[in-house]
């Protein structure tokens, strides 16, 4: 008996820290990744936008392990390859056709991704739903919440056409009858003057989304000034790797885009 509780221990021992080491692994690449984020938020405050071409997007893609990809490639059909022998008639052959199915990238038509995230960032896996929801509820209690930092741009004609950049974390809420995991998003876009000929130059708002079920924020801005970009891009991700709590709100995450926010509903609110 005495060696059956000793080798009892020695397994509990070993399994406890087994879990001790991989929650220390899983949150310090989360601290490492925010600040990564960081570094990428700062940059997009000052980016040139309205400026901006194919060297300066692909630059800043470069610099934080972003790729260059394409929305909805179309096949392109390649001279014939290597002929096809059939076995059953060894004198005949015909060449198979090549298709190119990889994403193009031209200076006239090019979308830039950049994505940061860390590896607890479960729903990216192949996971059934509730293998996923009950993996990121346990994982909150013990401070690792998912996240991520995001930032697509589109080029045309060698110019930055439209950007799409956002950071979100998914936390626990309740939201009518269902509670659950809900992710909080605040998105920034970017369009430029060709593409926002009827949008405002400015405004923050609430999208209406159907299907599915978050807390989302919207900023709209076409480029007429730094302080606009650096306004609409004020955005606090230190709550992602807080151990006690979520991100608490758009107060938290994007005190500026929801200030402008509050003080546009509320005069509204009071009529």
């Amino acid at each position: 008996m005495p060696t059956l509780r000793r080798a009892f221990r020695r397994i509990a021992f070993i399994i406890v820290a087994v879990l001790a080491l991989s929650w220390l692994y899983l949150y310090l690449d989360s601290v490492r990744e925010r600040r990564k984020a960081e570094h990428l938020i700062a940059d997009l405050r000052s980016f040139p936008f309205a400026t901006s071409g194919l060297p300066e997007v692909r630059q800043l893609t470069n610099q934080y392990g972003g790729t260059a990809v394409q929305s909805f490639p179309l096949p392109k059909f390649l001279p014939p390859g290597v002929p096809l022998r059939f076995p059953w008639h060894p004198d005949s052959e015909m060449p198979l056709p090549q298709v190119r199915t990889r994403p193009t990238c031209t200076p006239e038509d090019c979308t830039f991704l950049v994505r940061i995230a860390p590896r607890i960032c479960i729903y990216d896996l192949h996971l059934n739903y509730r293998i996923s929801e009950f993996l990121a509820s346990a994982l909150a209690y013990v401070g690792l919440r998912p996240w991520a930092v995001q930032a697509e741009f589109e080029i045309k004609d060698g110019k930055l056409w439209g950007s799409r950049s956002g950071a979100g974390q998914v936390r626990r809420r309740t939201v009518s009858s269902y509670r659950g995991m809900i992710w909080l998003g605040y998105e920034v876009i970017y369009a430029s003057n060709a593409s926002a000929s009827h949008r405002p130059e400015y405004c923050v708002g609430v999208p209406h989304i159907t299907g599915t079920i978050s807390d989302d924020l919207w900023t709209y801005f076409a480029q007429t000034t730094a302080s606009r970009a650096s306004h609409a891009f004020d955005i606090d991700i230190g709550c992602f790797t807080a151990l006690t709590h979520a991100c608490s709100g758009f107060g938290e995450l994007s005190p500026s885009a929801w200030a402008d926010y509050q003080a546009r509903v509320e005069p509204q609110a009071r009529r």
